[in-house]
């Protein structure tokens, strides 16, 4: 058995816990969108463009990090840190554009979905880790 097999066992793990997250994501922005109709249509879709504001760059990240995982640590991080940036960039373009762009607007209904959603991954990761 070489290294070679070892980081192809250790990726599929890695990959069904980035699924998870993204999933776990989705479906609580969801969730909190259909409990937010019951206050009203502009924060049920304020809170949707706070989810995505946040979901877009976390699945942008992890297109681009996770074909990365292997044995070359170094392309591993320096594709870590170009992604992070990327992510952090398209967050705040997402942001400028709905606060642009979007009419009414109920921005703690925004921001929200957005830390409703970043939070919600490391919900997905506490389950996985409960499991074991």
């Amino acid at each position: 058995m070489g290294l070679g097999d070892e980081v192809g066992r250790m990726t599929v793990p890695i990959e069904g816990l980035i699924r998870r997250g993204l999933r776990v994501q989705s479906m609580i922005s969801l969730l909190l969108a259909g409990g937010l109709l019951l206050i009203g249509p502009v924060a049920a879709y304020s809170s949707i463009f706070g989810s995505l504001a946040a979901f877009i760059p976390a699945l942008f990240f992890a297109l681009v990090v996770t074909p990365k995982f292997g044995p070359d640590s170094a392309a591993f991080l320096r594709t870590a840190v170009l992604a992070e940036a990327g992510k952090l960039l398209l967050t705040a373009l997402i942001s400028v554009a709905v606060f642009v762009w979007v009419r009414p607007l109920a921005a703690g209904w925004f921001f929200t979905g957005m830390v409703v959603v970043i939070f919600s991954a490391r919900l997905g990761l506490f389950f996985r880790a409960r499991e074991r």
